[in-house]
């Protein structure tokens, strides 16, 4: 066709996007629910942590000068930070792995899909993205950035892990 043979109006072309009812994840929302998934891991921390030093503190003998601690004490305060080190690295990615949504995601209704099928991600997804999300702010936060430039509003360990956040 000539330009003077163009029709004058043509549908608009439909975005790219997810399956009919299912919207990429809201930006804000996103970022609440990293909030709660955040105070949720702090206050287990917190908690665990006065527990460990309490532990600690029950073997603790000697003078001030020459202070020593139980055997056991130290034990159970070294059991309980490797607990509270196992538990803060595999927050995250457990419950991407079991549902593809932590508490906070699912208090939005997000969660964490395939980006080629839409399906459940699999394990090594959920590694891949655990390890972009440290990717993400080592650059000065630009992989969470991005997800304002991507039309699908993934970061980039959305990306390195071929995975995207819908709400639906």
């Amino acid at each position: 066709m000539t330009q003077s043979q163009q029709p004058a109006w043509t549908a608009p072309i439909e975005p790219a996007g997810p399956a009919p009812g299912i919207e990429f994840a809201p930006l804000g929302e996103r970022l609440l629910a990293y909030v709660i998934d955040a105070i949720i891991v702090g206050v287990f921390i917190v908690v665990a942590t006065i527990v460990a030093v309490a532990v600690l503190l029950s073997g603790l003998s000697g003078t001030r000068e020459n202070p020593s601690v139980s055997g056991p004490a130290a034990g159970g305060f070294v059991a309980i930070v490797f607990v509270i080190v196992v538990v803060a690295t595999a927050y995250f990615p457990w419950f991407w792995l079991r549902g593809g949504a932590t508490p906070g995601m699912k208090r939005y209704g997000l969660r964490v899909v395939d980006d080629k099928t839409g399906g459940r991600i699999t394990g090594g997804q959920v590694i891949l993205r655990f390890i972009g999300l440290w990717v993400s702010s080592a650059v000065l936060y630009l992989g969470y950035i991005w997800a304002f430039i991507d039309s699908r509003r993934r970061g980039w360990h959305d990306l390195i892990a071929g995975t995207v956040v819908i709400k639906g």
